[in-house]
């Protein structure tokens, strides 16, 4: 009895439950890449200044 009733909520947990996948989530998943790679970039343009001024 308290197996059967374990696997059902399991099974009822598992059906319920919606994740959003990479490809799912469109714009904010674009402006999130972006922005990651301008801030990478930033920081990259600011080592190598750091770099030729020493």
């Amino acid at each position: 009895m308290a197996k059967s009733r374990f696997l059902n909520s399991i099974i009822a947990t598992a059906q319920s439950h919606d994740v959003a996948m990479p490809w799912t989530r469109g714009s904010a998943r674009n402006a999130s890449v972006s922005r990651r790679q301008t801030e990478s970039q930033s920081s990259t343009n600011r080592r190598s200044t750091a770099a030729k001024s020493a």
